[in-house]
């Protein structure tokens, strides 16, 4: 039987051979590939050419081998999240009024939110966030901000992509159930300026969303300030909702956005 080193032997050589083409001087070609990792010449050639159709590798007009875009591209998202989590934490440094709360990011993927970033309080919220979670968007005030936040267009193409049948079954009685009721909130976010999760991701919890925005403008994240409903009273609703759109808006600065 195989063993767990050799299970996905063609998985392997496409990795050596990326290592190979990144630490070449000059891009290699074929042969040196294949001389290079002991494989037959039939293998090199079969790998190679499924790396430069997936857009690993690129072949130049020399018939040598270089790192494709789809790899840049990967690297850039990779990038992209770690400079949008340093951000975040970099303004929240400068926030000591929002200690009290629990603060997350979140980054829209398809009808979730996936949460990159959590600071949670001392308050008892008698739920819990951590990096990595995933929550349905239309739940969530991170998320509604982040819809809100598209244009009309990419919100239709959103809807046409996640229809009521796919939509999750509500966590608690306040959750939103209808497109309606979506576009209604769509509309309410846009012109206060923040969203509001009233307890439709636990009984008890609230929190206030504001969307991030990158330099070009567009919306690629939300950030969220969490509290039980027993301190709603404390700060006021609009306020909090305020302190929301100021955190987004200083982890947007710092990513080069420059517009209102």
């Amino acid at each position: 039987m195989p063993t767990s080193q050799d299970t996905v032997p063609a998985l392997r050589r496409a990795v050596r051979i990326l290592d190979l083409v990144r630490a070449a001087s000059r891009p290699p070609l074929a042969a040196d590939i294949a001389k290079q990792l002991d494989l037959p010449r039939s293998t090199a050639h079969g790998l190679l050419a499924v790396m430069v159709e997936l857009e690993l590798l690129d072949k130049n007009a020399a018939q040598g081998y270089r790192l494709g875009t789809r790899l840049l591209d990967w690297a850039g998202d990779v990038t992209e999240r770690r400079d949008l989590v340093a951000e975040f934490y970099h303004a929240l440094e400068t926030r000591p009024d929002l200690d009290s709360f629990t603060i997350t990011l979140t980054m829209l993927d398809g009808a979730d939110v996936v949460y990159l970033a959590c600071r949670n309080s001392a308050t008892v919220l008698g739920a819990s966030f951590r990096v990595g979670m995933r929550l349905p968007a239309i739940f969530t005030a991170t998320g509604n901000a982040m819809l809100a936040g598209m244009d009309d267009t990419s919100f239709d193409e959103w809807l046409a992509q996640h229809p009521v049948s796919g939509w999750p079954k509500p966590l608690t009685p306040n959750a939103i159930r209808s497109v309606a009721t979506l576009v209604r909130e769509m509309g309410e976010i846009r012109h206060r300026g923040y969203a509001v999760d009233d307890e439709q991701i636990h009984d008890g919890l609230w929190c206030f969303g504001s969307a991030v925005k990158d330099h070009s403008g567009h919306a690629v994240a939300g950030v969220g300030i969490s509290l039980p409903q027993t301190e709603l009273g404390r700060y006021g609703m609009e306020k909090l909702g305020e302190r929301a759109v100021d955190l987004g808006r200083a982890v947007s600065f710092r990513l080069g956005y420059r517009g209102t």
